[in-house]
């Protein structure tokens, strides 16, 4: 191989390895600010949801998602980051009773739920703005 080629893979090594350190402080910074505004507005954990109609979901950073029913959305909390949402895969959830979303036993999107928070309203506007407002674009 030339010393061309060389040096371009290892410049694009290091772009790819920036790239990808920039994504990871941008998640922290986005699940702390939603951490920080849990705390901030005392946000009340909740035991279930109840799930009779289809739940919709949005993305406001790896570690959180807002859950919506028809009536009420939730700001829902995984154990760890949660990427099996983003690679394609359908992974089936794991759920202790099909009518409802149980906090440290039930999966969503493939990963498990560490805590469930109930939301007011505009509260799931305010949570997906903060991910725009520190770099994201969900």
């Amino acid at each position: 191989m030339s010393a061309m080629k060389i040096n371009a893979l290892l410049i694009a090594a290091v772009l790819l390895t920036a790239c990808a350190a920039l994504d990871d402080e941008q998640g922290r910074r986005e699940e702390t600010a939603i951490a920080d505004f849990i705390e901030v507005n005392e946000l009340a954990s909740v035991n279930s949801i109840r799930t009779l109609e289809q739940l919709s979901s949005s993305s406001a950073s790896e570690l959180y998602i807002i859950v919506s029913t028809r009536r009420e959305d939730y700001l829902l909390e995984y154990y760890s980051r949660c990427t099996k949402r983003f690679d394609g895969r359908v992974e089936p959830d794991v759920r202790q009773d099909s009518r409802a979303l149980y906090p440290k036993v039930d999966t969503f999107r493939g990963c498990r739920i560490k805590a469930l928070y109930a939301l007011e309203p505009g509260q799931a506007d305010e949570i997906k703005a903060l991910g725009r407002s520190v770099g994201g674009d969900r």
